[in-house]
């Protein structure tokens, strides 16, 4: 068993910015299941898997929506990561910050167009 006071690590360490406030990432795969003749599960199916994630920080950020590369270290290598969504802050009492979203397909190929 794993020592609990070595086994939890403090800040981020999934990727590198100017000051990373979080980063959260989600695990999915899709399912097919197949009844038998007493409605059953019997034959299970599983495709597509994909990782979706969010990061959050402050300073300079040189991200765009479209395929490109989230800074996300553990997704795996190969495959398609697109940023869906960029999005800037600013407030009254908060530092200028951003956020993005993204999805990885670790199966995918990225279509260009021509």
């Amino acid at each position: 068993m794993a020592d609990s006071a070595t086994s939890v690590t403090f800040g981020i360490s999934r990727v590198t910015g100017t000051f990373i406030q979080s980063v959260e990432t989600t695990a999915k795969i899709e399912t097919k299941v197949l009844k038998n003749s007493k409605g059953q599960s019997a034959l299970i199916n599983t495709y597509d898997p994909t990782t979706s994630g969010s990061v959050k920080g402050h300073g300079a950020l040189a991200l765009a929506p479209g395929i490109g590369d989230p800074g996300v270290s553990g997704l795996g290598t190969g495959g398609v990561s697109v940023i869906e969504e960029v999005k800037n802050t600013e407030g009254n009492e908060e530092f200028a910050g951003w956020d993005y979203n993204f999805k990885y397909f670790p199966n995918g190929t990225a279509l260009v167009a021509s």
